[in-house]
């Protein structure tokens, strides 16, 4: 993986953040193993994606849909603590 192939991906990304669409700047920028390495994901171009440093340390070394699906778990339930009239 070069620096050229990552330029290419944020490119493509239109410099956004491919999970939260947030702006990415050099400094908010991280590269990400779609498939963690842990998982089996190789350590590719094909397989890593730019995250927003802040999201990629939340998601750490789930994948992508384990990922979506703690933050659908999430939403649900501060939404559930809301109609309830408590905190979430």
């Amino acid at each position: 993986m070069t620096s050229a192939n990552v330029l290419r991906l944020l490119d493509w990304q239109r410099y956004r953040c491919a999970l939260t669409g947030r702006p990415l700047e050099p400094q908010t920028a991280s590269l990400d193993h779609m498939v963690p390495v842990r998982c089996g994901g190789q350590h590719c171009i094909d397989n890593v994606q730019v995250l927003h440093r802040q999201v990629n340390r939340a998601k750490g070394t789930l994948t992508n849909e384990e990922f979506i699906q703690l933050c659908r778990e999430v939403v649900e339930h501060v939404g559930r603590q809301e109609e309830q009239g408590g905190k979430a």
